[in-house]
């Protein structure tokens, strides 16, 4: 909410600064999100008038002009413009002048003539985005004054975060009595004080609630012979400051009202209702309303509706309707100012996809008692700026009446909360402060507390202890150590393992993220998943905050390769990240779906940049392999195995399957190339592991290997082997026929190209052996070896390289 501190001071005195009431504020739990001043730039533009506008003599485009600024002197300033004439007043930056836009105005001198300052424009000085020519201003500006202070640009504004449960501060009076609170000043309510005529209003219209579960309270105001035109420019100005555009003196007096108190109002036009008169009832199945926006929207039995004697005209609490809107030619009013119920209000916006400043606040929770003010208030108003002759009395259908609950309060329980020593006298200065009445109960610290309907988020005690701290400020409570039982706490087993992943991870090189449980399933399209896949077994929400986050996710991928591309975008381009979280599938046929903690780990870009002493290195499949193996060294997880898979999100050709024995923990490789284009990003290597399957094969225990006290003989084989033959065979065997004096076999060259036949490739690697309890002999290393090449060659073909 946008909070102007020169209107803010209508209802409360205050000497605090902006930024120490934003302060104040932000201690008392209203969060201020920016302050921005006003007028910034435009010290030295005052409002002139032009008293004579003439052809440059040298210059078809320019003309000359002579402009009255207040002072007995007159300027002559050059102007390129075709808008002005002369009586116009206008904007005028004098010399010395620093303009917003970054312009400082300086003495010159054009084709001959001199131009002693600049006519200005409202994009020139950005109160506006016009650019095609001079600002116009108001005939009732006052000349020579300063242009901010005739504009209302003197001012500060605050936007302020209002937390849901509290409608109350989504209105200047609310805000009003924050401050009062919190200074100890006295809130002024405007005084309202109406003219009626002798018109009574229940003679010539009235109000039936046939819902009274949805709608509680409905009163009308009718305001007889307006002239609708522009509001005036103080209320103009407020309106704007607070991020609302003015239309007319009568919408803008509903509007206003509506930031003053937080009460929505509506105002129809009156000669425009059939039967003249005001039922509140549910819509039927198949209605139509066409709102004010211009949609024509079918409602459903769900819906309450204001509706005339033959159709709506309204969504209550939402919208009005285009055929009762006021015009121009509106001359009687019918003012609408009513309590709707909020869980209703909330339903119908979300169903329609409809949200409004009415239906934000009737949704959280309007007050029912302040209904009456309010239509009085804009009555008053409407009644100034529009000539209205307002009728005799407040139609009010009020079935049940509201009433304001009250709570206990004690003394002691109050201290015990917050570790304070505040007395009863302290206690019930504060609640008073917040226009909360208070009784003693005799011969005790206990009291009742009555609460204001403006304040539906009270409900229970500790909710006037949490007032009772906020305005007393809650770095005035000494900070203390809660009483403690003796009992430490801790990280369970499966924490600490997931911890020391994260840690590896980091230390990898990787960022860990969170992102939401909620994804676009389009996006799991761009990953090429076919139908049937688990990836679609999509658990969808029944009412999403978007069409984009309208299922749980089934992969973490989709969320990590947008983080990806988000950072890609704004050119950020070497980003290794991980997520350890949940995924949702719903197999059909079954009652509940299945969740699942999984680990995804998304790479792309340079595993390290460029530098002086080397050039940096992209990164390729093996990275994402070494990161994988880090995690299974970290956790001591053995009989670990890689084997070719295809999936569809991965490249054919660059993509594994984890194993732990014979179980499949996950999968990892190069993102397809079609996906890949599908998000629109770089490559990328990505990878998902299920975390409570490592988890449950991790060992924790660490085992004590002691150093060799015997020599090991290093021996290597290279051989011919069909390129279908993978490395994982080639291992298996090896190590057989080495047993039980192999210690380790690696692969370290893998060659195809010249010399090598084609269909067939080069695998070398070296072997270790090594005796456990005694020195070991060539003879016996090479025996070894003969064994592994005779096995090779038997069962896979093999032929020694030479």
């Amino acid at each position: 909410m946008l909070v102007p501190i020169s209107w803010l001071k209508e209802y409360i005195d205050f000497e605090l600064s902006p930024d120490e009431l934003a302060e104040q504020l932000n201690l008392t739990g209203t969060a201020v999100e920016s302050i921005k001043h006003l007028g910034e730039g435009l010290e030295n533009v005052r409002v002139g008038q032009l008293i004579d506008v003439k052809p440059h003599p040298d210059a078809d485009k320019l003309s000359v002009t002579t402009v009255y600024i207040g002072r007995p002197e007159t300027l002559q300033i050059i102007c390129g413009a075709k808008n002005i004439k002369t009586g116009d007043k206008v904007p005028v930056a004098l010399i010395g002048a620093h303009l917003p836009n970054g312009v400082e105005i300086k003495a010159a001198k054009i084709r001959g003539v001199t131009s002693q300052g600049m006519l200005c424009s409202q994009a020139e000085l950005k109160v506006g985005s016009d650019a095609s020519g001079i600002y116009i201003l108001p005939r009732d500006v006052e000349v020579g004054v300063p242009f901010a202070q005739a504009m209302g640009l003197d001012d500060t504004i605050l936007d302020l975060e209002i937390t849901p449960n509290r409608p109350d501060s989504l209105a200047m009076i609310g805000i009003a009595r924050e401050v009062g609170a919190i200074t100890g000043n006295k809130l002024h309510k405007p005084i309202v004080s109406l003219r009626e005529s002798t018109e009574k209003a229940a003679d010539v219209t009235g109000v039936e609630i046939l819902d009274p579960d949805l709608c509680p309270r409905y009163t009308a105001r009718l305001i007889r012979g307006v002239k609708v035109g522009p509001s005036p420019t103080w209320m103009r100005q407020r309106l704007q400051k607070a991020g609302m555009r003015p239309i007319n003196n009568i919408v803008d007096t509903t509007n206003y009202v509506m930031l003053e108190t937080g009460q929505p109002l509506h105002a129809f036009d009156f000669d425009t209702l059939h039967g003249r008169r005001i039922i509140v009832r549910k819509a039927k199945n198949g209605e139509h309303l066409t709102t004010l926006d211009g949609v024509i929207r079918e409602l459903d039995e769900s819906m309450l509706v204001i509706a005339d004697a033959q159709r709506p005209v309204a969504l209550g609490g939402i919208m009005g309707g285009g055929d009762t809107e006021v015009s121009e030619k509106t001359v009687d009013i019918l003012l609408e100012s009513a309590y709707f119920e909020p869980k209703s209000i909330m339903r119908t916006s979300r169903n329609l996809g409809l949200l409004s400043e009415a239906s934000a606040r009737f949704e959280k929770g309007a007050d029912p008692n302040g209904v009456v003010y309010a239509a009085d208030r804009a009555a008053q108003l409407m009644a100034e700026i529009a000539g209205g002759s307002v009728s005799q009395g407040i139609i009010d259908a009020y079935p049940k009446a509201i009433r304001p609950r009250r709570l206990p309060l004690r003394t002691d329980r109050v201290n015990a909360i917050l570790g304070t020593r505040l007395s009863l006298e302290e206690i019930i200065n504060i609640l008073k402060r917040l226009e909360l009445s208070v009784e003693i109960v005799e011969g005790t610290t206990d009291m009742w507390v009555t609460i204001p309907t403006f304040r539906p988020d009270l409900e229970r005690e500790i909710d006037l202890i949490e007032e009772v701290a906020r305005i007393y400020g809650y770095n005035n409570i000494e900070s203390t150590l809660p009483e403690s039982s003796g009992k430490q706490g801790g990280l369970n087993l499966r924490q600490r393992i997931a911890e020391s992943v994260k840690g590896r991870l980091v230390a990898s090189g990787l960022s860990e993220i969170i992102t939401y449980s909620f994804i676009d399933p389009r996006d799991v399209d761009k990953l090429q998943i076919p139908e049937g896949d688990p990836f679609r077994w999509f658990v969808r929400l029944m009412n999403p905050l978007s069409e984009g986050l309208s299922v749980l996710r089934t992969t973490l991928l989709a969320n990590l390769l947008k983080v990806l591309k988000y950072n890609v975008n704004r050119g950020q381009y070497d980003v290794q990240v991980f997520e350890i979280g949940h995924v949702f599938w719903h197999e059909e046929g079954k009652e509940l779906p299945d969740e699942e903690t999984m680990l995804g780990i998304a790479l792309t870009g340079a595993w390290r940049p460029d530098e002086w002493y080397e050039k940096g290195r992209a990164i390729d499949f093996f990275d994402l392999k070494g990161v994988i193996d880090s995690v299974m060294d970290e956790i001591n997880v053995t009989n670990l195995s890689v084997r070719q898979f295809t999936h569809p999100a991965l490249h054919p050709g660059r993509s594994a399957e984890l194993l732990i024995g014979d179980e499949s923990i996950g999968f990892f490789g190069e993102l397809h190339p079609d996906a890949q284009a599908a998000f629109d990003m770089p490559r990328a290597y990505v990878a998902e592991l299920n975390f409570n399957k490592l988890i449950d094969k991790a060992r924790v225990e660490k085992i004590f290997v002691e150093i060799p006290k015997y020599p090991a003989i290093s021996l290597d084989i290279a051989v011919l082997v069909d390129e279908s033959v993978i490395h994982e065979q080639l291992v298996e065997l090896i190590e057989a026929e080495g047993k039980p004096i192999l210690e380790q076999a690696r692969l370290f060259d893998l060659y195809t190209g010249k010399g090598v036949p084609e269909g067939k490739k080069s695998m070398a690697y070296s072997m270790i052996f090594r005796a456990p309890g005694r020195t070991l002999t060539d003879e016996e290393a090479l025996e070894a070896r003969e064994r592994i090449v005779n096995r090779l060659s038997k069962e896979l073909g093999a032929e020694i390289r030479a």
